[in-house]
């Protein structure tokens, strides 16, 4: 006996108008301008991209690699940075990822900034394309564009460039892999290396190794097929062909890079302490229901935490439907699926506040060579685009037990609201009112459009309209933007280098304290996020300096290479002298002194010459055996003379 669909509540009548239109042509219609409006100032102003790692990484490294094209080569080495180091081998810059190609653009600021629009392009259109493969209505497969295009975790990996040009590319290497699967043609296949190859490129190891997890993750447990052994040997064939195949085509960048490990000093992993750094803490945690306010946050007196992600809020109308969803007993695996590893990647994004991560971290391969814990919410961020998608589809679905019904919706909304209220006593200066009435309003939506089965159209549209309202209005300023000038026009201290400072290397940062003194490859302190960003390009710091020709005995390389991390630790816990002895023979002559006092009442200058710098090449008549590990200490003692000897590591046969 079939099982009656009980009459539902409401019944609204559509225009017959709407149900003729293209919803396709709509659907990509709004993310265009959507997109539009978000880089209105980049697009069509004179503003770019410039937070945290653009700074240090992303604009130097990209300025380096764009330098080298124009003049017709690779950039195998980089001389401006810790006295000289392999650039090609370094991974994370990404030498050979294909979209370095727009760097051929002979206007670096245009370049650069298109760089960037189209892994935000790739990243939103993509998700859409693989959602409506899904079968997915056009209307669900646009809330989870939206969701991509202004998710909170995504806005602030824009900033961290490496690990964001690997993420993007993840959902057209799932869609090709997905097509694959089901169609078994060669193009499927083909396509599936090349996108999963150019996400190894993009130079987040870290990443690629999610990816591969969650490729084969869906391929064996959501991709509809007969369940044997024979399916599971063949796609899991399959999966290790295109990672292998992947791999070999990237060999051209993993083998040099490989080798290059070797001399790093996080080749056999790194500690406990080291790995769980930047840990999803409960107070970043929260701001999945409710986030900080951001407006203005680079001008603010105080910084209130240390983080990798500035924030995971991906909004609470993708929380609703996935709740909703999970209370009303969706038996799609596809949902299911998502919704695992939504927790799997909250599991081990919150590290050490995790009481379970420490004995994970013992048994699982390749753990230990994480860093940073909150890069496993990409586990969690793309779960919730998909999610919304799945869950927007799942409203008004008949019979009712295979979508959402209204009282588990209304469930769902609770639990949000008892999140919600949670959240603020922990953290009572966060705004609340914008989420509670968000809370009200999909509440009210929801419980609306799971009890009719007539214009739900009208209901999944107005669901999009405050996912965007609430998206725009908690994470727009997640990406902070400067005008090009702060990057073209040349700080005041070069005009007080000598023209001869192409020849001599200079080094910026406190000097002269008797106790150790923190690195300079970091911010300069200063009263607020915008002064820091602001003092290390005027400062000349590492390795923002690198674009106007300067040239640096310390550096970031983002390897951490031995040579570097042991120069720098002798360097900042030597005597003054010492530590002036250390940048002669460094090739340094200029340093940028920044002190925090006044300078004249010390005799000091804001750039001083040091006196016995020594030339980049010089020959050498006689050598020196020297012993590690007391080579340093031995070449920068006082009563050794590089100019007379050269001091060996080992016999010269």
């Amino acid at each position: 006996m079939s099982k009656q669909v009980p009459t539902p509540y409401f019944n609204f009548e559509m225009p017959v108008w709407i149900y003729r239109l293209n919803k396709d042509v709509v659907a990509v219609f709004v993310l265009l301008i959507l997109f539009l409006a978000l880089f209105f100032p980049v697009l069509f102003g004179d503003k770019t991209f410039f937070f945290r790692d653009m700074l240090h990484f992303g604009y130097p490294f990209k300025h380096f690699i764009w330098k080298s094209l124009q003049e017709g080569a690779l950039p195998f080495w980089n001389s401006q940075i810790s006295g000289g180091i392999p650039f090609f081998s370094l991974y994370h810059p990404g030498v050979f990822y294909p979209p370095n190609l727009i760097f051929l653009v002979k206007d670096f600021s245009e370049a650069f900034n298109f760089f960037y629009l189209f892994h935000h392009i790739v990243l939103t259109f993509s998700v859409y394309r693989l959602t409506r493969f899904w079968g997915l209505s056009p209307v669900a497969s646009l809330g989870s564009a939206v969701a991509a295009l202004l998710g909170g975790y995504f806005l602030s990996l824009a900033s961290i460039y490496n690990h964001f040009q690997t993420a993007v590319w993840f959902p057209l290497v799932l869609l090709s892999f997905n097509r694959l699967l089901l169609k078994k043609n060669s193009a499927d296949f083909l396509l599936s290396i090349l996108f999963f190859s150019i996400a190894i490129l993009g130079g987040s190891s870290e990443t690629c190794i999610m990816i591969a997890g969650l490729l084969w993750s869906f391929a064996v447990f959501v991709v509809p097929g007969k369940s044997t052994s024979v399916t599971f040997i063949s796609r899991t064939g399959m999966f290790a062909g295109i990672v292998f195949l992947s791999l070999g085509l990237c060999a051209v960048q993993l083998v040099p890079t490989g080798a290059l490990v070797k001399e790093s000093v996080r080749y056999d992993g790194v500690s406990f302490e080291q790995n769980s750094e930047n840990s999803l803490t409960p107070s970043a945690l929260s701001m999945l229901v409710l986030p900080e306010n951001h407006f203005g946050f680079m001008d603010r007196t105080k910084v209130s935490r240390q983080y990798f992600l500035q924030s995971c809020f991906m909004g609470l109308v993708p929380l609703g439907l996935f709740l909703s969803g999970f209370f009303s007993g969706v038996k799609s695996r596809a949902f299911l699926f998502w919704g695992i590893f939504f927790f799997v990647g909250l599991f081990f994004a919150m590290g050490r506040y995790n009481p379970f991560y420490f004995w994970v971290y013992d048994w699982i391969p390749l753990l230990k060579y994480f860093r940073f814990p909150e890069k496993f919410f990409f586990l969690s961020a793309f779960s919730l685009v998909f999610l919304t998608g799945w869950g927007m589809d799942f409203i008004g679905k008949a019979p009712p037990e295979t979508g959402i019904r209204p009282i588990p919706s209304l469930l769902a909304v609770l639990t949000l609201t008892i999140l919600l209220a949670g959240t603020v006593v922990m953290a009572p200066d966060r705004e609340w009112i914008d989420g509670l009435v968000t809370v009200f309003i999909l509440a009210f939506l929801l419980a609306v459009a799971t009890g009719t089965t007539r214009g739900i159209f009208f209901f999944k549209a107005f669901i999009i309209f405050i996912l965007i309202l609430e998206l725009w209005a908690r994470n727009i300023s997640l990406l902070p933007m400067v005008n090009r000038s702060f990057y073209e026009k040349r700080p005041d201290l070069i005009d007080q280098l000598e023209d001869s400072h192409n020849l001599y290397r200079i080094y910026g940062g406190r000097l002269l304290d008797k106790e150790n003194i923190s690195t300079a490859n970091q911010f300069p302190a200063r009263e607020n996020l915008m002064a820091s960003h602001v003092a290390l390009k005027n400062l000349l710091r590492p390795n923002l300096g690198m674009i106007y020709g300067l040239s640096y005995a310390d550096g970031l390389t983002g390897l951490e290479l031995q040579a570097g991390w042991l120069w720098t630790e002798l360097f900042i816990k030597s005597p003054p002298d010492k530590r002036i002895r250390m940048l002669e023979r460094g090739n340094v002559k200029y340093w940028l002194t920044d002190e925090d006092r006044d300078l004249a009442s010390i005799g000091l200058k804001p750039v001083e010459e040091l006196e016995k710098t020594l030339p980049r090449a010089y020959l050498v008549g006689n050598s020196q055996l020297g012993r590690e590990p007391q080579l340093l200490n031995t070449y920068y003692s006082d009563s050794f003379d590089p100019q007379q000897k050269v001091l060996l590591g080992e016999e010269v046969l």
